[in-house]
């Protein structure tokens, strides 16, 4: 009985590792390294933009290149149709906690608009960020060379030689063309 129930603990344990590591891919994408719970603070007085991303989340870019994630407490649809925003906080940090919120376009009919998270991001993250909410279009890829073709055959048409009745002039004979024109006219 021992025997059973170590066989069936085993092939358990076996198949509970085995099906983790089917689950993982080689590298995570980017937006699991993305905390949407985040607990950094961003100073106000750096704020330079923001950019909505849907209508629970935006990017804010602060000085120094710096890029940060904020999710809100809820949807809000005055986020997407705004035009700026405004911060309300007890002291000069925008957090996550203490009560700090957001009001879009300078008013709002249900108050600030409180914050989930916010997560510190790097510029590549923000980047993907704008990619995946299609607020930003990716680069296109340019070949770097044309491709190389096989057997192109040249055939030899050669020139027809110069006539009257081709309408083009013998090299030599310039001067009869430009008699025979003026008698024309």
């Amino acid at each position: 009985m021992k025997k059973l129930i170590k066989h069936i603990f085993i092939v358990f344990y076996s198949c509970t590792l085995l099906g983790a590591c089917a689950a993982t891919n080689g590298d995570p994408p980017m937006e699991r390294d993305i905390n949407e719970r985040g607990s950094d603070c961003i100073s106000i007085r750096t704020i330079r933009d923001y950019t909505p991303l849907d209508n629970s989340s935006l990017l804010i870019e602060g000085s120094g290149n710096r890029f940060y994630y904020v999710t809100l407490g809820m949807s809000s649809f005055e986020l997407r149709g705004s035009h700026r925003i405004g911060v309300e906080s007890r002291d000069e940090w925008l957090c996550p906690y203490g009560g700090d919120g957001l009001v879009f376009d300078g008013f709002s009919t249900m108050g600030p608009t409180s914050i989930r998270g916010i997560s510190r991001v790097s510029a590549e993250q923000a980047d993907e960020l704008l990619y995946r909410h299609g607020r930003k279009e990716r680069p296109q890829e340019q070949d770097s060379a044309p491709p190389e073709l096989d057997g192109a055959e040249v055939e030899d048409i050669g020139e027809e030689p110069p006539t009257e009745q081709s309408g083009r002039v013998p090299p030599g004979n310039i001067g009869a063309k430009v008699e025979e024109l003026g008698q024309i006219g």
